[in-house]
């Protein structure tokens, strides 16, 4: 019995002094470091989609899947969104201007939000954003599923007809 138990052991031990050595070698030169900074005149600006006057600027994830991303959102002055509503939660920051976060019956249409505001909008909820200042409204967004838009027509759509 106690000679199965030491061949059995042998191996594993060679195993376990093989992965110790491996884990205090430095790392490979060529494995880019996960840890990342961007100045915010590095960010890259694109615009969210050809008919609404919205720039992103991607930080992390693909905001076209699920899963999570990060970006940064630039709504112009004056600019006043439709009702609409996104399939995720999202959480915002608000870094510059003046925004209003708007709820599905008006809720808060009149709060005016100044830099370091906080808004969770929950997924599936209707809501209006405008952005009430001089200067453009910018603000962190971090959304854990696809970044998309829903219309309270494809709603109703969804939904089926009403009972």
């Amino acid at each position: 019995m106690r000679a199965v138990a030491r061949i059995a052991i042998a191996p594993l031990g060679t195993l376990l002094l093989t992965a110790s050595s491996l884990a205090t070698q430095a790392p490979l030169e060529t494995e880019p470091s996960r840890s990342r900074s961007v100045a915010a005149d590095e960010i890259h600006w694109q615009q969210q989609t050809p008919n609404l006057p919205i720039m992103i600027g991607e930080l992390w994830g693909d905001r076209n899947a699920d899963g999570g991303f990060g970006e940064f959102v630039r709504l112009p002055p004056g600019f006043a969104s439709k009702l609409h509503a996104h399939s995720g939660d999202f959480h915002g920051v608000l870094i510059k201007g003046i925004w209003v976060h708007e709820g599905p019956n008006g809720e808060r249409r009149n709060v005016r939000l100044t830099p370091g505001s906080y808004v969770r909008q929950a997924g599936g909820e209707m809501h209006v954003d405008r952005c009430v200042s001089e200067e453009p409204c910018i603000l962190f967004l971090y959304q854990y599923a696809r970044a998309d838009i829903i219309w309270p027509e494809q709603q109703r759509a969804e939904k089926g007809p009403a009972k």
